[in-house]
């Protein structure tokens, strides 16, 4: 299933996996899509009695640390290696998939009414 983020300003970002599961989907095909904060996961955050800024935070956190883990995957190095030079590298790596055929890439977005 396809899920889609919408911003404040229109901006549209959804996620897929051509890598496998991602936390919490269980065993699904490889071209599954991926969201990096799983209903189980948001769930957690909301009954935490954390204010609404930290539960943002927390929501924000949780889901790069599973973008990490993607991340990490596909560089073929731990979490604790990757450092921003890498994780800027895999963002280009992943822009060019994205704009060679969509269904590669591991992030997702429209941006056609994006504007500054």
């Amino acid at each position: 299933m396809r899920r889609k983020l919408v911003g404040v300003r229109g901006f549209t970002i959804s996620s897929s996996s051509s890598t496998g599961p991602g936390p919490g989907e269980g065993e699904k095909s490889s071209q599954s899509r991926r969201t990096f904060l799983t209903l189980e996961e948001a769930g957690l955050v909301e009954m935490s009695g954390l204010s609404t800024h930290e539960r943002f935070l927390c929501r924000l956190t949780i889901s790069s640390l599973n973008l990490l883990r993607v991340i990490s995957e596909q560089e073929e190095c731990s979490i604790e290696e990757l450092n921003a030079g890498k994780i800027c590298d895999w963002f280009v790596k992943d822009r060019l998939k994205r704009e060679q055929n969509l269904d590669t890439a591991v992030l997702q977005w429209d941006d056609s009414e994006f504007q500054l």
